[in-house]
């Protein structure tokens, strides 16, 4: 991802997206091959990339387009792939790392939304998760949840544990995790 970083601390930065990036949260319709349809969403010229995760949704897709018309009918394009029954996508406000961070476990990779606390900075919120090891990096999103942190772990009892510290980081109120199996 490009765009501009910022030191808001130490080693922590913040990267404002150039353009506009999103995160299409992407279900399927029954009996339609997974592999399939995610092969087609990445032919799409402003994608990114794609995931399958498990969960209420089937896959994550990230997109990338220089303007809201663009994003819009990249989204478009998503939404007519064979298959996809329906979507959800949410701008990436930022993206908050930590830069020279040891690589968390990739054994098992989740993607996790959180609902930060009203009264709450959303960023400050960020930054205490992103203190977590486990944690690879962060976006501040719209929509109704805040962020989406990308996280590792070795084992499930692991990701239970780290899984666990996020949602005591103060502002938190709620979490969805969803595990990348693809």
């Amino acid at each position: 991802m490009t765009g501009m970083a910022e030191n808001i601390s130490s080693n922590i930065r913040l990267r404002t997206p150039e353009g506009v990036e999103a995160i299409v949260m992407v279900e399927a319709s029954t009996g339609n091959s997974l592999s399939k349809i995610i092969e087609s969403i990445l032919e799409i010229p402003c994608v990114t990339g794609a995931n399958e995760v498990s969960g209420d949704i089937d896959a994550v897709v990230f997109v990338k387009a220089s303007s809201i018309d663009e994003l819009n009918g990249c989204v478009d394009l998503i939404r007519e792939t064979k298959g996809i029954s329906s979507t959800v996508t949410r701008i990436i406000l930022s993206e908050l790392y930590v830069e020279g961070k040891e690589e968390p476990p990739r054994d098992i990779q989740t993607m996790v939304m959180i609902v930060s606390s009203t009264g709450y900075y959303t960023s400050k919120v960020a930054q205490a998760l992103l203190r977590n090891p486990a944690v690879k990096k962060i976006y501040e999103i719209s929509g109704k949840h805040d962020i989406v942190a990308f996280i590792g772990a070795r084992n499930i009892a692991e990701l239970n544990t780290r899984l666990d510290e996020l949602r005591k980081v103060e502002g938190v109120t709620k979490t969805i995790t969803y595990v990348i199996l693809k």
